[in-house]
Order: structure tokens, then C-alpha cells, then sequence
């Protein structure tokens, strides 16, 4: 594994049986285990070649139970190391420091000088992986690293509930690097492989600013924010599932974040039809009566009635389709994450934000076949771009030239006519 003189891979996998992989990760942010703390997870399943052998998590370190024998196991380690401030957001002579001495062998002396200036958590862990899942090596990695930091997430997030004061959860996406090293059941990590492997990079400096056009859009959203857009605030929620998700690791926040964007775009998109059709006689009595909870329930319920008849398409939550995906990838898994506290797997959070980003193309597309009877709802939601690319621009530029309609004020408008109902509601 990643060493000049590595044995074929095919030949290892038959020889050398289980082995054992260690992942040394160095934490954002300090974890309150005490140095040398150890804490280890019994998992289902059995891996053959652990019958008769005795486990040890680390070489100088105690047995596991016996009740472990021939079970997959992770155990961490936890190491309180002093470091420099300068060393760079990838914390390399921590994880060198620690990786030394479990192979015996002293650290680069570039590594271990200067002066201290604060602390680093370093976690050392370990678990068993089967010769039958040992490749591809990439994805047998992977596989172990996860599993290992599926544990140290419960270990972060219950120290918290022990230590209410203590630091955020770790998240793999958190980590730049990490450092592992494989060995069988019986050799040294001296004698076996070792590498590095990258997780998320760390952030550089600015490298950027936004271009002309950039700052042309930037212009356009402000605008449309300051006029009462409500896609804008939905666009909001998505940055922000997607930051939750791909830098922090906040997996319950990301599918909460995305849960908010597509019910925004869901409720903004009926409301702006329900502005639209009272236009000739201005009223606000037909959407009290949608989106009042007492008469005509929740959102799941307008789904069912209120779409189809205006917008055409499948809204059937029980048949393949856009609304099928975010009725069980996004507002089951959001229900969960809400009033059972799940903890959402990666899989899990990436097809929820996947089914949320659907959602609004599904509408859009469904609008820039309903210009004719929605003009103002497509324009203020598709734009000239999107009508051109999914037609109805014609009819929807044939409406502009009336001199009557502004569309300048229309957000406005809607926005005094939304409150109106939420005053009403309220």
C-alpha cells in the first residue's frame, strides 16, 4: 500500500489476511478526551481470520474484551499534543509527531522544533478491515476511514452533552489530510505501509473577485431581494445546505437548510398564482383559504391539491418523478433529522440536496408552458434567460408591451399582498 517495495496487491490480499488500519486525523478544533484517553466500538458482523488471534487496537495497548473476538472493531486514541500556530491548517508535525511514534522511528527534526504556542488533537484510529475488502485500495480506505469517523462523530457529539461548553462536533470535511498506516494482526507498522490521504483541501486566500458580469448579477439579486423576492431567500437556504454539507460536515443542518429552500420555493411559487389570479379582483380571502392550517392543512396537503390544477405535471408524491424525490429524500428525511434527531448519512444528505435542486427546474419548466395563464408568475421566477430557454418568452414579451404592467413593482406588490395574508393568518 503505497510503498515502493509493496508486494503486488493480489498476492497481498491472499497472503496476509486481516489487517489492521490506522487513520490519524488532527482536529479543528481541541476534543476534551484526556492524552492517551481510549474508547472502542464493537461492531455486527465477524471477519474471518480473527477467530483465534487476540486483538490489540494499538501494539503497546490493552486487548479488547473477548466478547470481541473475530468481530470488526474501531478504537480511537486520543492524543493532546502542543504545536505551533504557524504550522499551516493541515496540522502536518502533529500528525507526524504521532505517526512516529507508533512506527518508533523520531520525527523530522523540521517538524518537532519552534516555539509552542497552543494544542492539537490528534486522533489515532484504528480498526480491522478483511483480506476479502482490501481492494481496490482506494475504496478500502475510504470504507475504513469512514466507519472510524462514524465513531469519533458519536464520541465529539456525547463528549458535548458531558462538556456542554466544549467545541463543535469534528466532521470529516473538517480534515485536510490524513495519515494511515496498514499492518497485519501480527507485524509492526514499521514492517507495513503507510501513506497520505487527502481529504478536503484546506482554504487558501482570496484568489478571486467577482468579475463584471458578476457583479451585474449581484446587482440583480440585491435589487430583487430589496423589492421582496422570496427566491432569493430560498437561493439563501440552498448556499447554505451546501456549505453545511461539503465544508463543515453538518449533515442535519444541510438537509434542513435544503427542507427550507424547496419549501420556499414550493410556497413562493403558489403564492405568487394565488397574487396573479386575484389581480382583477384584488382579494386575499382564496389564499387564507390555502394556506390556512385549520381548513386546508399543511404543506403536504397543498401538493396533493393545489399545483396540478394550475401548473399541469405529475405532483403525486407516490409516482417516480420530482415530487416523489423530495417527498422521501428531502421532507421524510428532514421529519426525521427534526422530530427523531437522526443523524443523516453522507448518502443520505447528498441525493436530499440532489431531489431539492431538482424541485425548481421541475416548476420552471412547468411555468414557461403556463405564460399564457401565469405571465407574471414565469417572468418573476424564470426571467427572460429562463423563458428563452424553456420557451414562452414570445407570449411573455407580448405581455411586457402593455404599458400597464411595471414590472418593476411587481415584488412589491406581491410582497404588500403575501403580508396582507400572513397578518390575516397570523
Amino acid at each position: 500500500m503505497n510503498q515502493p517495495d509493496e508486494p503486488d496487491p493480489d498476492e497481498t490480499q491472499a497472503v496476509l489476511g486481516p489487517m489492521l488500519l490506522t487513520f490519524l486525523v488532527a482536529l479543528p478544533f481541541p476534543c476534551p478526551l484526556p492524552h492517551g484517553a481510549v474508547i472502542s466500538k464493537m461492531l455486527p458482523g465477524a471477519v474471518e481470520g480473527l477467530e483465534d488471534m487476540q486483538a490489540r487496537a494499538t501494539q503497546d495497548g490493552p486487548a479488547l474484551p473477548p466478547t470481541a473476538q473475530g468481530r470488526p472493531f474501531v478504537s480511537l486514541k486520543f492524543w493532546q499534543l502542543k504545536e505551533r500556530q504557524s504550522v499551516g491548517s493541515m496540522h502536518l508535525p502533529a500528525l507526524a509527531q504521532v505517526c512516529a511514534e507508533i512506527i518508533g522511528k523520531p520525527a523530522p527534526e523540521d517538524l518537532t522544533d519552534g516555539t509552542v504556542e497552543t494544542y492539537r488533537t490528534v486522533v489515532e484510529m484504528v480498526t480491522v478491515q478483511g483480506a476479502d475488502r482490501l481492494h481496490p485500495q482506494e475504496e478500502a480506505l475510504h470504507e475504513a476511514f469512514t466507519r472510524c469517523f462514524d465513531v469519533l462523530t458519536d464520541v465529539s457529539s456525547m463528549a458535548k452533552l458531558t462538556l456542554p461548553h466544549s467545541h463543535p462536533v469534528a466532521a470529516p470535511e473538517q480534515i485536510a489530510v490524513t495519515i494511515w498506516l496498514a499492518r497485519t494482526l501480527t507485524g509492526s507498522y514499521a514492517d507495513g505501509w503507510m501513506g497520505v490521504m487527502p481529504l478536503t483541501p484546506p482554504a487558501g486566500p482570496l484568489d478571486t473577485v467577482l468579475d463584471e458580469d458578476q457583479i451585474t448579477r449581484l446587482n440583480a439579486h440585491l435589487h430583487r431581494f430589496w423589492d421582496g423576492s422570496p427566491f432569493e431567500l430560498a437561493m439563501e437556504r440552498s448556499t447554505e445546505a451546501n456549505r453545511a454539507f461539503r465544508h463543515e460536515g453538518d449533515y442535519r443542518n444541510a438537509v434542513v437548510q435544503a427542507a427550507m429552500f424547496a419549501e420556499i420555493i414550493l410556497t413562493s411559487t403558489l403564492s405568487l398564482m394565488l397574487w396573479e389570479e386575484q389581480l382583477q379582483a384584488p382579494s386575499i380571502e382564496a389564499a387564507v383559504a390555502v394556506f390556512d392550517f385549520s381548513r386546508g392543512g399543511g404543506l403536504a396537503t397543498r401538493v396533493k391539491t393545489e399545483y396540478a390544477p394550475r401548473l399541469g405535471g405529475t405532483w403525486d408524491s407516490t409516482r417516480p418523478g420530482p415530487i416523489h424525490d423530495w417527498a422521501h429524500a428531502v421532507a421524510a428525511l428532514r421529519n426525521r433529522v427534526v422530530h427523531r434527531g437522526y443523524r443523516p448519512t453522507y448518502q443520505e444528505t447528498e441525493a436530499a440536496l440532489a431531489a431539492a435542486d431538482a424541485l425548481p427546474e421541475f416548476i420552471k419548466a412547468l411555468l414557461a408552458q403556463r405564460v399564457a395563464r401565469y405571465p407574471r408568475t414565469a417572468l418573476l421566477t424564470l426571467g427572460e434567460p429562463g423563458l428563452r430557454r424553456l420557451g414562452g418568452w414570445s407570449r411573455a414579451n407580448a405581455y411586457l408591451k402593455d404599458p400597464a404592467q411595471v414590472p418593476d413593482l411587481w415584488f412589491r406588490e406581491f410582497t404588500t399582498w403575501r403580508e396582507a395574508v400572513d397578518s390575516r393568518l397570523a
